[in-house]
């Protein structure tokens, strides 16, 4: 008897294909085994191509001979199937919703390249992975046990979601707390409460830098043979072993990033989806799925409860709240009745300046106003902790002649190059060791010059902040500081982050520099102050989400002091101080900036009130670029007049990685725009690249 299976490939072609299987037995890398109940849900080996060969996903079963040619299956991988039914609707889903191929959908949830490993005996290296985690250096927490008393308002909270778990039933909590309120000790007491019912439950955060403390926390409490360990850090042999505890029901916790969402649980009951406001859990590659959005498809499909937490969540999801779509529940309170840390704005605009002694110091090219300068001094003299925030890494982001006005750019791109410090191993000789340019967006790298290519003067100067700079200025005002960099090209490792982390947790460190990594979920209660650099970093992008992100970093930045005995500062340098966004922050007033851009949000059209979806056209030569960006426009006006087609234009960065790009954006409602949805999921254009976000987070 000959089998015939549909296949889908992890590839952008939104088609499936047909193969035979002879003898209704199929050979398997481990032996040979027979189809059982079905083979739908496993990965096979199959021919593709004139030469080639894919990994592939079983979705469909046959005996009848199809009316072409088939070729055969080479090998099925897996013992048994590693999708089941349910993650196999929520691949049609995630396919359907975001516009991929169901083989690219399928690719999210089992990844072709998960395999067993060949040495199945476990190193002593890798087996005490776990156990290191655990003992990251943290302040002892409280969440190991019941003996922390619950404040009124965590009491009512937990009681609502205790028993939306007793029910079994699918609800979606928008937990909205402040900074250091208990939300992490309500999410642990949920868990247990879900593995007293013998289900099992997924913890997300934003960033595998936010793993070290949460792992502590969960060791700690659940033991580290029960709990799982999910993001692009793990190494290979540790992420088959985590899928395979997860799917026998050995693991019954799972922390990690976005991809963490699909783990195989076969009762899930709990997930966790913590900072939930922040822009990395949106994908940035095929299929550009946002974490939140898949939370909430799971959490529907096995019953299960979702909570999305966060001391400024984003627009939509409040906005969903308030209209009954989410359940709310909110804390106002820090725990054990802590104040929140005082917040300065510190005008740093060039008109303030003059003879008033009191502004001396405020120079806006200098990296520290006074104020701050003398808020460091008092930090160090008391032996505190502080943290210096600036979203920019590098040196200064961009440098400039004063004479003509010519700016370093990337030849690939229409960005500005950054200078760096450090030695750049691919510079040419003669270049100065210690310092490069570099592309944020390519990586391209190139020598600094000290004359202008443009005019030939000798004026060229830095302008802006970054990290580097910050800890340079750190260094040279103040020798003898203990003081960390925390930031992409600091922490290039799992293993660095981790060091920097357990000193500044420690209390080795004095002061800790870094960017938006050092933003969130951190709990150091030594850290007594924390100065915002530049807050104006994210302000004025083109895109209408800079102003909730610039509120958000201050604000989350703001809440990483006064966690402990001794009351917090915090000081923001910026030269917007009247903008809304900035003064909400001020005030740690999350609904008062909230009712100014929601109203902003419906004047414009923007989400939540209507939905966006982000078209991209790229490629070497902008001629067939915009040629192409306008034949797409053209074939998406005649679908429909009730949604807003912006463009053609040149998008913000017009030219990426040697690629020009021009875009286009639709606004309308769920219905207006699903002729449209279902247009872009299946034309290709025929002369250039094309990309399609739905949702972006971003519209750069």
């Amino acid at each position: 008897m000959t089998s015939y299976v549909e296949v889908a490939f992890p590839i952008p072609l939104n088609r499936t294909f047909h193969y035979h299987v002879s003898g209704g037995t199929v050979q398997t890398e481990q032996s040979n085994a027979p189809f059982g109940p079905s083979p739908i849900g496993q990965r096979v080996l199959a021919p593709f191509g004139k030469k080639g060969s894919l990994v592939g996903y079983v979705i469909g079963l046959t005996n009848e001979k199809p009316s072409f040619a088939t070729k055969s299956i080479q090998a099925f991988l897996d013992p048994e199937p590693f999708i089941d039914e349910k993650l196999l609707e929520l691949a049609r889903w995630l396919a359907d919703r975001y516009l991929c191929s169901l083989g690219e959908a399928l690719a999210c949830i089992a990844p072709p390249a998960l395999t067993a490993p060949k040495r199945q005996r476990v190193s002593e290296e890798e087996s005490r992975r776990v156990s290191e985690s655990a003992s990251v250096t943290h302040s002892p927490t409280r969440s190991l046990a019941y003996s922390l008393k619950l404040s009124v308002e965590q009491k009512h909270v937990l009681e609502k979601l205790l028993a939306a778990v007793d029910a079994k039933r699918f609800e979606p909590f928008l937990l909205r707390g402040i900074t250091d309120s208990g939300k992490t000790e309500l999410y642990l007491r949920c868990i247990d409460h879900v593995l007293a019912k013998s289900r099992q439950a997924i913890f997300l955060l934003p960033e595998i830098a936010l793993t070290p403390p949460f792992i502590q926390k969960l060791t700690a409490r659940y033991s580290s043979e029960r709990v799982g360990l999910w993001h692009s850090g793990v190494t290979p042999n540790e992420r088959y072993r985590t899928w395979r505890g997860v799917r026998d029901g050995t693991i019954r916790v799972l922390l990690g990033a976005r991809s963490a969402v699909f783990a195989p649980f076969p009762d899930l009951g709990l997930i966790v989806l913590d900072e939930e406001h922040e822009p990395s859990y949106k994908q940035e590659d095929r299929p550009r799925y946002h974490t939140r959005e898949v939370a909430l498809k799971r959490a529907e499909q096995t019953k299960a409860v979702l909570i999305m937490g966060s001391a400024t969540p984003s627009l939509e999801s409040y906005w969903k709240a308030k209209q009954g779509m989410y359940t709310l529940l909110e804390l106002t309170s820090r725990v054990e009745q802590k104040s929140l840390p005082p917040v300065t704005l510190i005008d740093r605009r060039p008109k303030q300046l003059g003879s008033d002694p009191k502004r001396r110091g405020s120079d806006p090219f200098t990296v520290f106003s006074e104020p701050l300068r003398l808020a460091i001094e008092q930090r160090l003299a008391r032996r505190e902790q502080m943290m210096l925030f600036v979203n920019r890494r590098g040196f200064t982001p961009f440098l400039r002649c004063s004479k003509c006005g010519w700016v370093a750019r990337c030849p690939r791109c229409s960005t500005t190059l950054a200078l760096h410090l450090g030695s750049d191993p691919s510079a040419n000789k003669g270049s100065d060791p210690g310092r490069y340019l570099q592309c944020h967006a390519c990586l391209y790298r190139e020598k600094v010059t000290i004359q202008c290519p443009a005019c030939k003067s000798m004026r060229l100067h830095q302008f802006g902040i970054g990290t580097q700079r910050v800890e340079e200025e750190m260094r040279k005002l103040f020798p003898f500081v203990k003081l960390a960099r925390l930031d992409q090209d600091a922490a290039s490792s799992r293993k660095v982050f981790e060091k920097i982390y357990n000193a500044f947790a420690g209390g080795e460190l004095d002061v800790l520099v870094g960017t938006q990594m050092i933003a969130k979920g951190f709990d150091f209660p030594k850290v007594t102050l924390v100065g915002v650099v530049d807050a104006d970093v994210s302000l004025h992008l083109p895109d209408f989400r800079s102003a909730e992100r610039t509120f958000q970093l201050i604000a989350q930045v703001a809440g990483r002091t006064g966690r402990g005995e001794s009351r917090g500062q915090v000081l923001v340098q910026t030269h917007h101080p009247d903008h809304y966004a900035p003064q909400a922050a001020q005030l740690h007033d999350y609904l008062r900036f909230y009712e100014e851009e929601i109203g902003y949000r419906e004047k414009l059209g923007y989400p939540p009130f209507l939905s966006l979806i982000h078209v991209l056209v790229r490629g070497n030569k902008e001629t067939v670029v915009q040629n192409s960006a306008e034949l797409l426009a053209d074939k998406l006006t005649v679908l429909g007049s009730d949604v807003s087609i912006l463009g053609p234009a040149p998008a913000p960065y017009s030219r990426l990685r040697k690629q020009y790009r021009y875009q286009i954006v639709l606004k309308g409602t769920e219905k207006a725009l699903a002729p449209f949805r279902q247009f872009l999921h299946h034309y290709r254009l025929p002369k250039a690249f094309m990309s399609v976000d739905v949702d972006p987070m971003d519209l750069l």
